[in-house]
């Protein structure tokens, strides 16, 4: 159940991107408003080679304003796959006129689920394999009450931002033990204009079996790592607790963590052999994201 746990980098594994620029506000009404610019992204998530897609429909977003949820009258309900949005690539799924004012959370409605031969699935979400295909996928409390991207962000009268959604799917998609697959999501939301990226590349990747072997990038804020986050929890995830991760390309040895928060970092490098976590390979501490710029770091697991 490797990577089963760490998604909308929709950011998978959503991505909700901040620009501020000029905008026209609603001139009719005494509320002032802004723009909020509404992104998708996720983290490349490891459901095996003969996966394809991870498909997840919205319905309606809603919005925590000032303590208060609202929907957002304006959002256009879509479809979209987890797996295209991976390595700092993003969907837009819209621009909402939205009250100024501060906002903590962004919540994403899906259609009420159904039964499809006794297993419970909610309608267009599912997982497709390569040969055509697909199992139900199945959103728990996900009609109700949506599933919260947490991040606060301000919306200032007449201008625009853009934030981020990073949609984990390492840390969101379960198996069940008959083969079901649940998604938990896991969704951050990151102002644009205020992240950074992280481009790695693993220097002796030629040490290992590309056949069997695999290795995952987790990033954590300076500090916060506990050699503990290697245990899963309850649904079999390790590094639960991670800010978010990128699988390394077993030919060239690239990873690419996207829409970071700018501070200092701790990257661990971890080795899984088939589905199956092995061992933590690297620790590299003090990793500097600024915004709007792209760190560098190489990473020799023989070290």
């Amino acid at each position: 159940m490797k990577r089963f746990h760490t998604l909308i980098g929709i950011i998978v594994s959503f991505t909700l991107m901040t620009l501020i620029s000029g905008c026209g506000g609603d001139t009719t009404s005494s509320t002032p408003t802004g723009t909020l610019s509404l992104s998708m992204t996720d983290a490349p998530p490891q459901l095996g080679p003969d996966v394809t897609e991870v498909n997840i429909a919205v319905i309606g977003i809603e919005y925590n304003h000032d303590g208060n949820w609202i929907t957002a009258d304006d959002f256009v309900p879509q479809t979209f796959n987890l797996l295209d949005l991976q390595n700092g690539k993003s969907l837009h799924l819209g621009d909402m006129i939205l009250p100024a004012g501060h906002y903590s959370e962004i919540r994403f409605k899906l259609a009420a689920p159904s039964k499809i031969s006794e297993v419970k699935a909610n309608p267009d979400c599912n997982v497709t394999y390569a040969d055509g295909t697909s199992v139900p996928l199945f959103v728990p409390s996900g009609a109700q009450s949506g599933y919260k991207g947490k991040g606060a962000f301000d919306i200032t009268a007449d201008a625009k931002i853009a934030v981020t959604a990073d949609f984990n799917i390492h840390k969101s998609i379960v198996v069940q033990g008959n083969g079901d697959y649940i998604l938990k999501p896991v969704i951050r939301l990151v102002v644009t204009e205020l992240s950074g990226m992280i481009n790695g590349t693993v220097v002796d990747i030629a040490d290992y079996n590309t056949t069997s072997d695999s290795l995952v990038v987790y990033s954590y804020r300076s500090g916060e790592y506990d050699v503990s986050e290697e245990d899963g929890n309850a649904d079999g995830i390790n590094f639960q607790n991670s800010v978010s991760s990128s699988d390394v390309n077993m030919s060239d040895g690239n990873f690419t963590l996207s829409y970071l928060g700018e501070g200092n970092y701790s990257l661990i490098t971890a080795l899984f052999v088939g589905d199956v976590f092995a061992s933590v390979v690297d620790q590299e501490d003090n990793v500097e994201v600024l915004n709007g710029q792209s760190t560098l770091v190489d990473i020799n697991t023989s070290n």
